[in-house]
């Protein structure tokens, strides 16, 4: 390497190593069974609106819900096509290729893997606001109807407060990892500066 040039960047991977599988089981699975849930809630609401309490909120949550999760199955699809290994280069190019390329192909996985760090990143985003929504929305299904004076009404209040509880749950364990990121870079810049 001459003596000005900068090194050549490493292959970059997620870590852990099993994330990008995570992000696909998330965007290609859970997301769209979430998604069909959240639209057959949508059906039935909208049918018996006179059943539940506050339809409208409810139809509201389920519809962000439901949109949320779909935007994860897009934005985990834009992800996937910019995450691949060394392994699946080689697979690619041949021998000759490597050889005569291998810089250039290693600086471009380094730019596809940012592009799938942010899209993974925004699947995560759309995917946690959809489980919130989704929460906030059985909570308001479970609550009794103002019509009638049935025994059950306090089972139906507590599995509100259940659900209600299971969305407050998922908004922080979503938004810690981000948190606890954005302290740690403050900290170090107070260190730093």
């Amino acid at each position: 390497m001459s003596a000005g040039r900068s090194p050549s960047p490493q292959w970059r991977k997620p870590s852990p190593l099993g994330l990008g599988v995570a992000v696909d089981a998330v965007s290609n699975v859970a997301a769209p069974l979430l998604a069909g849930f959240a639209v057959a809630a949508i059906g039935v609401v909208g049918a018996d609106s006179d059943k539940f309490r506050w339809p409208g909120p409810v139809l509201l949550c389920l519809t962000v819900s439901a949109l949320l999760f779909v935007t994860c199955v897009q934005f985990g699809f834009h992800a996937r096509r910019h995450l691949y290994s060394y392994a699946d280069i080689t697979a690619w190019w041949s021998e000759e290729e490597l050889r005569d390329h291998r810089d250039l192909l290693r600086e471009e996985q380094n730019i596809d893997f940012r592009l799938w760090d942010r899209w993974r990143g925004r699947a995560y985003a759309a995917y946690s606001g959809g489980m919130v929504m989704l929460w906030v929305g059985v909570s308001l299904v479970l609550a009794p109807p103002t019509t009638g004076n049935s025994s059950d009404t306090g089972f139906r209040w507590a599995a509100a407060a259940v659900a209600a509880g299971a969305a407050l749950g998922e908004a922080v364990w979503s938004a810690y990892p981000p948190v606890k990121r954005w302290v740690e870079r403050r900290r170090v810049l107070r260190r730093t500066a």
